[in-house]
């Protein structure tokens, strides 16, 4: 009997560290800001829209878009501390096309021109991307990892 339990507790503590129990889709969730960056949404800082799904997967399998309007706290931290680059030209236009599934229609609304586009500095070919709306300095962050 002993067995049995014990067999039982590894199978329940395995699958509640796999994606199955933290798989979905969630839009405007107040948490999605903890679900994509493991931490919590730094004072001040205003989620307009948001969207993140995660796949019930073993591996981490994801997809954000966020549109936000920043603090100079985090603007510094995302794009200094952080390293980012903006890159322009066919990589520019490649990266905003370049999305596992669909983008939300909020996401980075009107002209691809309205944009400036940030990827990591260190980190060339990932799925990281901050587009920066030249017009009103909201940014649109998105990531996917499959």
């Amino acid at each position: 009997m002993n067995r049995v339990i014990h067999l039982l507790v590894v199978v329940v503590v395995l699958l509640a560290g796999c994606g199955y129990f933290k798989a979905g889709t969630w839009e405007d969730d107040p948490k999605n800001w903890e679900r994509a960056f493991n931490s919590s949404r730094p004072h001040g800082v205003v989620v307009v829209h948001s969207k993140y799904w995660r796949s019930p997967h073993w591996s981490h399998e994801f997809e954000y878009f966020f549109e936000i309007v920043p603090t100079p706290e985090l603007t510094e931290q995302l794009f200094i501390k952080n390293q980012l680059r903006e890159i322009k030209g066919v990589e520019a236009v490649t990266a905003k096309s370049n999305f596992f599934g669909d983008k939300p229609p909020w996401f980075t609304p009107g002209e691809g021109t309205h944009y400036e586009v940030w990827v990591y500095k260190v980190e060339p070919g990932g799925n990281f991307r901050v587009f920066v709306n030249k017009h009103n300095g909201h940014l649109f962050i998105t990531d996917y990892q499959v």
